[in-house]
């Protein structure tokens, strides 16, 4: 048997690429690799980049994963056929939904619903009642529900089955009979319950939950299986954990009964490394730049911590979960250029691994942001992925030539810069959304830019919106994965309960945070055995009495009811800039419990060497000047700390280029972050 070693491993898998770094604590050494997605077997990708990674998966302790396989089933409509059971009379909560269009949709006078993902002929109602206070009115009628579960699984042959039930935030009884009388009849339809997901008031967003989580878990729950499978074939006796959309890790097997909290794991591993760079540099106000081959995805930082929500809407349709608020559109460097009618547009569709770019020489023929970089002299062919994979700067020519150029009667360098401008513009609408609107402005801000083209568009973008530095950290195309190592474990639950905040009622309100922190604090347990240290978190969602949404307060036993009330409301009037006289509701309480796990020194992980041509020179198109103009390339593990240099110029390094534009110069730092700003 190998020598076990102290190696934790992180994956990403993207549309595009897979991206995977190892982490040696016993010599504080970094290896990375980055390798083509395989659609039709996506697992196989994943795999094939471990084992590109260490010479066997033995000596591998811990594995952690990012994915968004969730999230792309439900935008593609390609999750499993799923059974609802609701109460008799209220079948159609979840058809019915909330009945409004989406504030974007609010004027579009021809928009049209997306389609339900759930028939009405798969949702069944059964016979049980349970009131508001959480007593039980009527009991499940057991006889029905066997007929019902006959009917979804032997007629409609359902993949899984999504229960909710009226109030079962307050007594989640019935759900859990029904639950367990599934899993007797037909073990192999695996169950979602509203109730183990979101223990939480509104009942069509609590039965959205369950849905969505229920059409996933048959496709999330066979590749995590498969991946299973193929790491333990490779030796892999380690921890297997899994990114929650909320930052932390869980295990697998959590993962495979609650798949609908993995949905933007991939992305909430950059938000966490972003969330690593604030604490240890001290930096109040972040916004995260992701920008991948297939996808764009923004985060805003305040007071040195991510926005997160607790309630999101996925393709229109709600989900209650805590997840990072972050923004994410179709735009990437892997995103195609096409005309409508003589408009030019780009993406969300997107060229993927295969055929990929027209440069990939894979059979694609349609113009991609990454042929737009080449023509552009952002890239090289001998740049991309350190010369480990060919692209062909003609063949990206000939596609900008043939569908933008002829139609448009313009040069192919005019076609490339434009293709640019509008990647721009869509990113800094998607930044805007998560800043002005919300009353913030970016010029109080800096940039985090990674993935794969996060650095070589981030210095546009700061220029486009005045935001006064661009950090690029170090391993930027890996980012995300670098933040997954760096994550804690971490379990999240809550429970609504609706209580005036007051003197009587203080005690029940830190019952009930007590009740649910110790069930979560179980979890965790279970997981780690008294490994790690664990952190017990407390919060409570606080409203206005007649208000509609909620603010969290964190919550001890020493908290009083003054110190409730001047928390909320300084928050309140940070967030909307004014406060009420109001007394306080008590919506849910709320707990995170985290395992702390030990963190890689960021700084160990950018490599210096002065042996590096410092002759290169390249031909790129400055933003700033309008024109093509000769620059120094320079490889970024030449740059010592404190080092300054001037744009316009290209900072190359293995997987990633980051592009700085004349009026900016870039510094480098002890940790290994370069910080671009605008020349004095």
């Amino acid at each position: 048997m190998a020598m076990v070693k102290n190696l934790r491993m992180a994956v990403d898998i993207g549309g595009t690429f897979v991206d995977a770094l190892v982490f040696n604590f016993d010599d504080g050494t970094l290896e990375t690799k980055k390798v083509s997605t395989t659609p039709k077997s996506l697992h196989l990708g994943v795999l094939d980049s471990v084992t590109q990674l260490v010479d066997s998966s033995e000596t591998v302790g811990e594995f952690i994963h990012g994915t968004t396989l969730g999230l792309n089933a439900i935008l593609e409509r390609k999750g499993a056929v799923v059974g609802i059971i609701a109460n008799e009379g209220f079948r159609d909560i979840f058809e019915l939904a909330r009945g409004n269009l989406p504030f974007a949709q609010m004027y579009e006078f021809d928009y049209e619903q997306p389609k339900n993902i759930v028939p009405r002929f798969q949702t069944v109602g059964v016979r049980c009642r349970i009131n508001n206070k959480g007593e039980v009115v009527q009991d499940l009628d057991v006889d029905q529900l066997k007929e019902k579960l006959i009917y979804l699984a032997e007629e409609v042959h359902v993949d899984a089955i999504a229960v909710s039930f009226l109030h079962s935030y307050a007594n989640s009884i019935h759900e859990i009979q029904a639950r367990d009388f599934i899993a007797q009849l037909y073990p192999k339809i695996p169950v979602s319950v509203g109730s183990e997901i979101a223990r939480e008031y509104r009942e069509y967003e609590r039965t959205s939950t369950a849905v969505l989580d229920g059409y996933i878990k048959p496709v999330l729950g066979q590749y995590l299986l498969d991946l299973q499978s193929g790491l333990k074939e490779q030796d892999f006796h380690g921890a297997f954990h899994v990114m929650r959309s909320g930052g932390g890790a869980m295990t697998v097997e959590q993962a495979k009964d609650a798949p609908l909290l993995t949905v933007l794991s991939g992305p909430a591993g950059g938000v966490v490394g972003t969330q690593f760079i604030a604490n240890e540099t001290g930096r109040q106000n972040l916004i995260s730049l992701d920008i991948g081959g297939t996808s764009l995805d923004t985060c805003v930082f305040t007071n040195g911590r991510p926005s997160e929500v607790y309630e999101a809407d996925i393709d229109h349709m709600p989900v209650l979960i805590p997840i990072f608020d972050i923004r994410t559109i179709g735009a990437g460097g892997g995103s195609i250029a096409w005309l409508d009618q003589d408009l030019l547009k780009v993406g969300p569709q997107s060229a993927g691994a295969d055929p990929g770019p027209a440069c990939y020489d894979r059979g694609g023929i349609n113009p991609t942001v990454t042929d737009a970089a080449l023509v552009l002299g952002y890239l090289r062919p001998e740049w991309f992925l350190n010369g480990e994979m060919h692209i062909d700067q003609s063949l990206a020519e000939k596609a900008l030539q043939e569908t933008i150029c002829k139609p448009l009667k313009m040069s192919v360098s005019e076609a490339a810069s434009s293709i640019f401008r509008i990647m721009v513009s869509k990113t800094v609408a998607a930044v805007r959304e998560i800043t002005v609107e919300r009353g913030l402005d970016p010029r109080e801000f800096s940039l985090v830019g990674f993935g794969g083209a996060g650095p070589m568009f981030a210095p546009m973008i700061a220029m486009e919106l005045e935001i006064p530095e661009v950090l690029i950290p170090p391993v930027p195309a890996l980012f995300s994965a670098w933040g997954m190592l760096t994550s804690d474990l971490e379990y999240q639950n809550s429970k609504t309960i609706l209580l005036p905040l007051n003197g009587d009622t203080l005690a029940e309100v830190q019952k009930y945070a007590d009740e649910i922190a110790g069930d979560a604090e179980n979890v965790m347990l279970a997981q780690v055995q008294d490994t790690i240290p664990i952190l017990v978190k407390k919060y409570l969602s606080l409203r206005y009495q007649g208000q509609e949404h909620t603010l969290d307060v964190e919550f001890s036993e020493d908290s009083s009811i003054e110190t409730i009330e001047t928390s909320f409301n300084k928050i309140h009037g940070d967030r909307y800039g004014h406060q009420f006289e109001e007394k306080l509701e008590v919506v849910a309480v709320r707990s995170r419990i985290i395992g702390e796990v030990s963190k890689p020194d960021l700084s160990k992980f950018i490599k210096h060497d002065s042996s590096h041509d410092t002759s290169l020179t390249t031909k790129l198109y400055d933003f700033s000047a309008g024109d093509f103009l000769e620059a120094p390339v320079v490889n970024r593990e030449s740059l010592v700390p404190d080092q300054v240099v001037e744009g316009p110029l290209v900072i190359k390094e293995n997987t990633s280029i980051t592009v700085i534009h004349g009026k900016q110069v870039a510094v480098s730092d002890e940790l290994g972050l370069l910080t671009i700003r605008r020349k004095k």
